[in-house]
């Protein structure tokens, strides 16, 4: 496995998977782990707390394992600090340490998940799906093209991990859409669908406008004559 591998990928069914950031020191463990882990999850490895935070900076992840002891700070800082942001992304801290004060102190400050050195891959594996089921339980995802639609927290994803916010307005017309890929739809009835009846039939321009503008031109096409229908975007074209 490419230990660099980008979140952007080739492949869509691997879009699909959660997006996972592994922070590791060493680069034994770190290697094995991410090559583990990469059947399942898009995994991206860094091998520092700096170099975590801006990752975490650029792209949303779905996850993070964290290693406590790290060469340039204190990954239960490194937790800290990214809680102070807002960041809501489930954090599984991995240590030696195995004292009952140490994780108490690393749940209160932040992390949702406590695995101790050394561990066996099928516990974290394990650990992890747990929390990703309940960090996603209420986000349903839909593949267009390369980008990836969660309609539960009205986000597009972009091929290259990029999250995109939507409207409520633009989630519906985006979710209408999405429940019917290969339907060519009307105005009117993208208006009865994910608008008052009364807005009028430019209302549906207007957003299928902005959602182009947030993603890309292809992500809804326009069927002359017709109305439009949802696209394929592939990664490349703007």
């Amino acid at each position: 496995m490419n230990r660099n591998l980008p979140l952007a990928v080739t492949n869509p069914a691997k879009l699909m998977q959660a997006a996972v950031l592994l922070i590791e020191d060493d680069k034994r463990l770190g290697q094995i782990t991410a090559e583990l882990l990469d059947d399942d999850y898009r995994v991206e490895w860094a091998l520092d707390g700096h170099s975590a935070r801006r990752k975490m900076d650029g792209t949303n992840y779905d996850a993070a394992i964290v290693d406590r002891h790290l060469p340039d700070m204190d990954g239960l800082d490194l937790v800290r600090g990214i809680r102070a942001l807002g960041i809501s992304t489930p954090m599984l801290m991995l240590t030696a340490l195995s004292g009952t004060d140490d994780i108490v102190e690393g749940l209160d400050g932040g992390a949702n998940d406590y695995l101790t050195k050394p561990f066996r891959f099928e516990e974290l594996d394990a650990r992890l799906r747990a929390m990703l089921r309940g960090y996603q339980a209420q986000r349903h995802s839909y593949l267009i093209g390369d980008w990836i639609f969660f309609e539960a927290i009205e986000t597009v994803e972009s091929p290259a991990g990029e999250r995109k916010q939507l409207t409520s307005a633009e989630t519906a017309l985006l979710t209408v859409m999405a429940d019917n890929p290969s339907h060519v739809f009307t105005r009117g009835e993208l208006l009865r669908a994910a608008f008052r009846p009364d807005a009028g039939e430019s209302t549906v321009d207007a957003y299928v406008s902005y959602i182009r503008q947030k993603t890309c031109k292809d992500i809804i096409l326009t069927v002359r004559g017709r109305g439009y229908a949802l696209g394929h975007p592939e990664e490349g074209i703007a």
